[in-house]
């Protein structure tokens, strides 16, 4: 059994049971974004979002039987959080304060400054979180830029980002498939931002189609937006409840089973034929 989780994998990974005849089971897996690269005929299993994802996979001739609309699988961990108000308090929050989440992909959005700019300009309210994952300049940099601004805390790393995300009512990030899925199941609209060409950017035509959040496609979009969703409470909480209404907390259970079936017909055929 090889599971991949990333398509440039996935096309090797077939080219070598094609050229090999390789007697191995084969799954993809991704998040929000399967597009032809993926669809290759030895491909045994395509966990995967229903609706739109599923017709890309249809689309690029994957077989139906092949599909299992389950979901995106990420850590059930993500939406298991349902009391904001004792995540907020764990976390040392203040409760009745709103907090935007800025997370900072795999390889920053280039330069903070635009972003974190935008963001000290709402007026409003607002408790900030940072996460700069493991870039110590980016992290130093960030906290430069938000030295004079009360409410704010600047981390890099976290175990808990299901907590953060729990406890968060706006999300500002890249929109990373993975990351977008654990978002949705936590019920947190997104706010995308600077999404390179490619599969990004078709994620955030998904997250404008499902009305799950917006795409920001300039800085300047950012403070008047953030602005707007937190004083109508009636946008955000239909953004927060279509988020919800697209969770799919089993799907990595649900996977895992599929591949744990597909291991057991693999047994089967050794043992009756050899």
């Amino acid at each position: 059994m090889v599971v991949t989780t990333e398509v440039g994998l996935c096309e090797i990974a077939a080219l070598m049971k094609r050229q090999t005849r390789g007697r191995f089971r084969l799954v993809g897996v991704d998040c929000l974004d399967m597009d032809r690269p993926w669809g290759q005929p030895e491909v045994d299993l395509f966990p995967a979002a229903p609706g739109e994802v599923v017709d890309q996979l249809l689309a690029a001739g994957v077989p139906a039987e092949k599909n299992l609309p389950c979901g995106a699988p990420v850590d059930p961990a993500f939406g298991s959080l349902r009391d904001k108000a004792a995540i907020r308090r764990k976390l040392e929050l203040e409760e009745n304060v709103p907090v935007l989440l800025v997370i900072f992909g795999g390889l920053s959005f280039g330069k903070p400054l635009p972003i974190v700019t935008q963001i000290t300009k709402v007026r409003h309210p607002l408790q900030l979180v940072f996460l700069t994952r493991r870039h110590q300049r980016l992290t130093r940099e960030v906290r430069t830029l938000t030295a004079n601004h009360p409410r704010t805390r600047v981390l890099g790393w976290v175990d808990n980002l299901h907590e953060w995300m729990a406890a968060a009512d706006l999300l500002v990030g890249r929109t990373g498939g993975t990351t977008v899925t654990e978002a949705l199941n936590s019920g947190l609209p997104i706010l995308g931002f600077d999404p390179p060409p490619g599969d990004e950017r078709r994620v955030c035509h998904l997250i404008e189609k499902w009305e799950v959040g917006h795409w920001v496609r300039s800085p300047e979009e950012l403070a008047p937006l953030i602005e707007r969703l937190l004083t109508h409470h009636e946008e955000l909480e239909r953004l927060r409840g279509n988020a919800r209404a697209r969770a799919r907390p089993r799907a990595a259970h649900d996977a895992a089973r599929a591949i744990l079936d597909l291991l057991k017909e693999e047994s089967y055929i050794r043992t009756r034929w050899g």
